[in-house]
């Protein structure tokens, strides 16, 4: 037995029951300690101790304790609460998600240290119910309307600008010179090029860019109100001049065979109409299995509710404020705490729930299955392989992985064991026409 177990051994711990996942420790650490803590600093105060008229180490020891009386009971109590601290959380078999919050010390020579230790623990979850959940799987039904869509989409990236001699119209795009000049400062721009928006482009550009041609000069003031989203420009006058260079409109390409080759991998547009309901198929079934994976998770956290910790609903909440203040200049800290409080509340719960079915199930990892991720990692994001599979030499980024998969494993597994009754989902369109086609 070594002598930390032995201190462990001699320490009186009584754990008290706070609201929700606190507790209270009341702690005893026994006079023995206590007066062996005193004499270890009393004789190494001795051998330091500097006090005229004696040689180093050889002051007498109720000088030493009258001289450093103060500093000895000081550093005793900082040597001794931590250690019982530790010792009792160990002899209690308690799992602290924080520092402790000491209070109530009674402390003093000769006697028996005292005091208080408020924790918040790590809940004590045991999963259940989560075999044979009941789900509805909806799948949208991907219509000749859909085809039709993704392939107008697809027109629109395959379009080409091309010039035009006429007025300008919406939707055309400029090259123009600009010349902006405000608060005494002039920025110009050769070849800049404006795209004529009406749900993008304020209106003193609409009125003076429309129904001009290229050659003409445009000469316009903005009055920019104070809560433009350009700070630079809110709440100021600004003048511009421009002077048209080129007007070009979109042409889309013909929907026949050589659009169909143009995409790629296709011979003919009824092959690419194919193509597109095929993907268009796979991708309602992908978005299918998410919502369902979703409400798989909505369920178990309903079947296995629990008070969340507030020192993990801390961690969350400064978390997530950090990152909004990374992306926006002002964040409203309170509001974000009250109306992500749900959110947050959801997410711990099913952190801790499914890490015990991983447990219960045995879900692992394997070294192959990490390595595959990081190769579909280096896929997506464009990377070299080996440069993504430096990921596996950072510990953090391993742990982050490693979760990753195994909350994939286990939505997968869950997925498996539930009861999926799968239903056709129509658009909301599709069935007003359903409905007028019956009443015809």
């Amino acid at each position: 037995m070594t002598q930390s177990d032995k201190e462990e051994k001699k320490l009186n711990v009584d754990v008290q029951q706070g609201k929700g996942w606190k507790r209270i420790l009341e702690i005893e650490v026994p006079k023995e300690t206590v007066d062996k803590e005193f004499e270890a600093a009393y004789q190494k105060y001795k051998n330091l101790a500097k006090i005229p008229g004696f040689r180093k180490g050889k002051t007498p020891m109720h000088l030493v304790k009258l001289r450093f009386k103060e500093e000895i009971e000081k550093e005793v109590l900082e040597s001794l609460v931590p250690k019982a601290y530790e010792d009792a959380v160990k002899k209690t078999d308690l799992s602290p998600i924080c520092l402790p919050e000491v209070k109530e010390i009674q402390f003093k020579e000769e006697t028996p240290l005292k005091f208080k230790a408020e924790i918040e623990i790590k809940p004590e979850v045991e999963v259940k119910d989560y075999i044979g959940l009941e789900v509805v799987k909806k799948v949208k039904q991907i219509t000749d309307k859909d085809v039709e869509q993704s392939l107008n989409y697809l027109r629109e990236d395959f379009a080409e600008l091309h010039p035009v001699q006429r007025e300008t119209k919406l939707y055309d795009h400029l090259v123009v010179d600009l010349t902006k000049y405000q608060e005494g400062k002039e920025d110009r721009l050769k070849n800049h090029e404006l795209f004529l928006d009406p749900h993008n482009m304020i209106k003193e550009f609409q009125e003076a860019l429309l129904n001009a041609k290229a050659g003409d000069k445009k000469e316009f003031e903005v009055n920019y109100l104070p809560s433009f989203h350009n700070k630079k420009l809110a709440g100021k006058k600004v003048r511009y001049e421009i002077t048209i260079k080129e007007v070009k409109e979109k042409v889309l390409p013909e929907i026949d065979d050589n659009f169909a080759k143009t995409v790629g991998g296709y011979q003919t547009i009824t092959q690419l109409k194919s193509g597109i309901r095929e993907g268009l198929v796979k991708r309602a079934q992908r978005d299918a299995e998410a919502e369902v994976k979703n409400e798989l998770i909505n369920q178990l956290i309903k079947k296995n509710a629990f008070e969340v910790p507030e020192t993990l609903l801390n961690f969350y909440m400064d978390s997530l404020i950090q990152d909004f203040k990374r992306k926006y200049q002002k964040v409203d800290e309170k509001k974000i705490r009250e109306e992500y409080r749900d959110i947050a509340t959801g997410h711990i719960r099913w952190d801790l729930l499914f890490h015990q079915i991983v447990e219960k199930e045995n879900v692992q990892v394997t070294q192959e299955e990490m390595e595959a991720w990081v190769e579909a990692f280096a896929r997506d994001h464009k990377m070299k392989a080996e440069e993504a599979k430096k990921l596996l030499e950072n510990p953090s980024q391993i742990k982050r992985i490693k979760e990753d998969l195994l909350e994939k494993k286990v939505l997968d597994f869950l997925l498996k064991n539930a009861k999926i009754e799968e239903e056709a989902l129509l658009s909301k369109k599709t069935e007003e026409e359903n409905l007028n086609d019956q009443t015809k």
